[in-house]
Order: structure tokens, then sequence, then C-alpha cells
């Protein structure tokens, strides 16, 4: 996956140009001219302007190309993927730079404003700044490295997030707990970043394609929503319901009518603990925390039906037989 951004111009070119090239962020093999020779490009984006009488207002463009990362990219390899994107605009000229320095490995493209052919001076429109990340990302997928779409929009929906959001909700109703969501998820091709410290879960599909939680466009599926499912037994609370249900002879409860329910139900109890003048913040109180002991209990008993399941596991594969026929 690729960033990419244009930085405001803070310095002149001359300045900016000593700047990307300092040998203590890089080295020589990679820098690259594109349409321009490195050691004399100040004098030729110059040259240019003054040839077609356009030495006033913006003199460069400074465009930063950064990488995950996680992807699996060398040096070389993202040197590469910065020159064919200055070749993205065709008729500049470009000083392409690979910086080392850093966590992450990030190009800087310092680009002349004026169009040596044409002379027509470059404009940072919404439209060119779209193309510039599409074709970004387009070298991307032929580099097999992740892509971010370009931007969610959520009344039109494309085909690989609407199965991932139909994976990820199988994912949960089939799962009791988030290391068994990651591992049923993981089955179907998908990576699953959740991490403690991210504020997001970031999913990586079998394109290549990353997605937030929040660019799914649904509240079921945010981090925080889904964390309470999980902590409070959401899979067991939704066959329950839904066996309820059947019984009674009413609607089949949906994934969304589990966590809803559960959100607004932790949300009441909390709202009558902070009110100290309720007269049912005590039993409110007792309530939350009752929740809380159940849950260990329960966490309790799932470890050890699992362990019973294990041991007669191996049990009937060292005696050939399971402990029922005894």
């Amino acid at each position: 996956m690729a960033n990419v951004k244009f930085i405001a111009v803070s310095r002149g070119l001359r300045g900016i140009v000593d700047y990307v090239t300092n040998r203590e962020k890089t080295v020589e093999q990679l820098i690259s001219g594109v349409n321009c020779v490195v050691r004399t490009a100040v004098p030729e984006f110059e040259a240019v302007k003054k040839q077609f009488r356009k030495t006033e207002g913006c003199g460069y463009y400074h465009i930063v190309q950064a990488f995950a990362p996680d992807d699996p990219l060398d040096f070389a390899t993202a040197h590469e993927l910065g020159v064919k994107l200055a070749e993205h605009f065709e008729g500049y000229q470009c000083i392409v730079v690979t910086h080392m320095n850093t966590a992450h490995i990030h190009n800087h493209i310092i680009m002349n404003s004026v169009n040596f052919e044409t002379g027509m001076k470059f404009h940072q429109s919404a439209r060119e700044m779209q193309q510039v990340k599409d074709y970004c990302s387009q070298l991307c997928r032929e580099y097999g490295l992740s892509v971010t779409e370009s931007k969610a929009d959520p009344f039109r929906i494309p085909t690989w997030k609407r199965r991932l959001t139909d994976h990820i909700k199988e994912a949960m109703e089939q799962s009791r707990t988030q290391q068994a969501f990651v591992a049923y998820m993981n089955a179907y091709g998908y990576d699953v970043k959740w991490e403690p410290h991210q504020k997001y879960i970031t999913y990586t599909t079998p394109e290549n394609i990353r997605c937030r939680d929040s660019k799914l466009f649904d509240q079921t599926l945010k981090r925080e929503n889904m964390e309470l499912y999980f902590r409070l037994g959401g899979a067991d609370y939704l066959q329950a319901c839904r066996e309820i249900a059947y019984d009674h002879r009413e609607p089949t409860p949906t994934l969304e009518d589990a966590v809803c329910g559960m959100a607004g139900t932790v949300a009441a109890i909390c709202a009558l603990c902070e009110d100290e003048n309720s007269e049912v913040s005590d039993l409110a109180r007792e309530l939350y925390y009752s929740s809380l002991l159940l849950q260990e209990l329960v966490e309790w008993y799932l470890s050890r039906r699992q362990e019973q399941e294990d041991y007669e596991e191996e049990y009937e594969q060292y005696h050939g037989f399971d402990m029922t026929m005894m």
C-alpha cells in the first residue's frame, strides 16, 4: 500500500533538492532524474521556466509516496515505483529520491511546475490528485503490494466490500472469541489486524485490498461493538435469542439485532450507574458487576469444556474408542 501526498512548498528549489538528496537519508543508487540530470536539475528547471516566461508563482511541486511498513518491499523496488510514478507526469522534469532513514520506506519527488514540452504549468486539482492516487494503486497491484480504496462511498459499495461484510458477519455468528473470529477470517483468505493500540480493525482481502472497519459503513461491524459482542458471549446470546424466537414463532433475530440489544443494555446500565439520584442506581451497579463476574464464570466454563473435549479426543486416539462407549 502506498499513500501519495502533495507537500506544501516551504523552501526554495535549491533548498528542497539539497534536503531530499542528503546522503544521511539516501544513497547515490536511490537518486534518479526523470527528463533531467540530477546534478544539473536546478538550472534545468529554471531554464524551462525562463524559456516559457513562467518564472512567477509556484516553482515546483513536492510529492511524497510512502509505503506500508508491512509490505514486502525493498529500497530498490520502492525507488522503481517512485520513478514510474514520476513518469506519470508526462513532459515534467522530476527528481526521484528514496529515503532510508525512517521506519517506513518513502519516495520524494520534486517536479518542475512547468512542462518542458508544452510550457503549461501544472495545477494541483482534486481530479488530478485522484488520478495520481489511482495510478499509484495500480502500480501497487502490479507489484503485488496491498492497496486501499481511493475513496469510500456509502452509496456505492463495491462487490469485494459486500463480500467482506458478509464474511465478517458469518464469522461473528460462528465464533465465540476474537481469536476464533480472526482464525475464521484467515480461513477465507483475509488478514485481520486487530491490535490493542490501534483505533480501527484493518482487513486485507484476498485481492490485497485494505479496508478499515470504519469504511464498511455498518455500525454492527465497528470495533467497539465487535469487542462488546465477543466480551459478552454474543454468539451464544444470538443463538439463545433465535431459539426463543423459534419457540414463540417470531421473526428470527439477526446479528444486528443481537449487537444492538447488547449495546443498548450495557449503555442503559452504565447510564443508571452514573446517575447518583436514580432509585435503581444501586441495583444497576449490582447488575453490572454481576455481569463481569458472570463473564469470568463463562470463560472458566468454556475453558474447562475445551479441556474435557481435548482429553476425550486424546483418549479416543489412544484407546481406539471414545469414553461414551464405556
